[in-house]
């Protein structure tokens, strides 16, 4: 504490001893320090709401949350477009396209359920959407899934499962 005190005495001494135009321009200077420093505080605590969005994750739960939105957006619209309606019920469409999930989620793949849950998709809007039930939660599409899973083999017997309620793909 004493050497604070002595190195300010020696400070002050010194500003003591400068000509007007000399202590005009370290005013001068001492002023756009000041400034600065207010300036770089407020951009800092301007930013903390983001930052603090960041580390606790909410930025990416808000940016997933729009990427989803826009999807399901898409999905909807497409049913929409659709002149066929849907028979499935949304709760249906979600048991189907877990089996379908359930039947990707592990080592190798279980084809036989695959087709089986396929063969349960009444028409092209029905497709659509399970493929919303599937897609949504995944951030990933069933059409990308099922290229993923399946070989060129097993891609034709879905296609031609697929091809009976035409939904080509």
């Amino acid at each position: 504490m004493l050497a604070v005190v002595t190195k300010a005495a020696a400070v002050k001494k010194g500003y003591d001893n400068l000509n007007p135009q000399q202590k005009k321009g370290v005013n001068i200077a001492g002023a756009v320090a000041l400034l600065g420093a207010l300036y770089m505080g407020y951009k800092v605590t301007s930013k903390m709401g983001s930052m603090f969005d960041f580390m606790t994750g909410e930025t990416s739960r808000k940016e997933k949350e729009a990427n989803e939105n826009k999807i399901k957006n898409d999905f909807n619209q497409a049913l929409t477009n659709t002149s066929v309606k849907p028979s499935l019920s949304n709760a249906r469409a979600k048991e189907i396209a877990q089996t379908l999930y359930d039947s990707f989620a592990y080592w190798g793949t279980y084809n036989k359920q695959a087709y089986a849950a396929l063969r349960l998709i009444n028409n092209s809007a029905d497709y659509i959407l399970v493929s919303r039930e599937y897609g949504l939660p995944r951030g990933r599409t069933l059409t990308a899934e099922l290229y993923n899973e399946m070989d060129n083999s097993e891609m034709k017997i879905v296609r031609e499962i697929l091809s009976k309620i035409n939904v080509k793909i």
